[in-house]
């Protein structure tokens, strides 16, 4: 059985995974069918993908996971140094995918192209990066962390029963159904 640390990172993946294969399958559903994508749908995955690991879910990993397996796992501090990096490179992908969605959308179709490749590029990238944290760093961090180390992760990664902390939680399990679903969001988006 999983530490309750592990298991969370690995539900947190599976909600944003589920996000990037929904905004590609918009992408590439509108190319194949040659039609405009629904921008206010991609918009709002975009803005999942932005707003749940930037305050949420890359700041426990930076702030908890990571120190933990570099003190215990020194030979994993080169890639641990390499995600933390894209961590903090992932607010400027995101806007620059979220440019180029806009271009699209206000430009038209000569700025299909370069939105789809951005699109590729920036999904293939973080779809990259969770498996360098499922496939390598979870698993030395299963081997070489203490009984004690994983007390104290679970109980970072765990909800610290701040009721802000909770309201913020609920509001992103609310998102990602908005999201995935477009239940309640404005037609736009449907």
């Amino acid at each position: 059985m999983s530490p309750p640390a592990i298991t969370v990172i690995m539900e947190e993946h599976q909600a944003l995974r589920a996000v990037l294969q929904s905004f590609r399958l918009h992408v590439e559903q509108a190319r194949r069918n040659r039609t405009t994508p629904d921008f206010g749908a991609l918009r709002a995955l975009l803005f999942y993908a932005d707003e749940v690991p930037a305050h949420w879910h890359h700041a426990k990993e930076n702030k908890h996971l990571f120190p933990r397996v570099r003190e215990r796992c020194p030979a994993l501090r080169p890639v641990l140094d390499r995600l933390e990096a894209e961590h903090a490179r992932g607010e400027l992908a995101i806007r620059q995918l979220e440019r180029a969605l806009l271009a699209f959308e206000v430009m038209g179709e000569s700025r299909r192209e370069p939105f789809e490749k951005a699109a590729e590029g920036f999904v293939r990238q973080y779809l990259g990066h969770m498996e360098v944290e499922e496939n390598y760093v979870i698993p030395v961090a299963l081997g070489c962390l203490t009984e004690d180390d994983w007390k104290q992760l679970d109980q970072a990664f765990a909800s610290s029963g701040d009721p802000v902390e909770q309201q913020v939680a609920d509001e992103y399990r609310q998102l990602l159904r908005r999201v995935l679903f477009r239940e309640g969001m404005p037609s736009s988006c449907k």
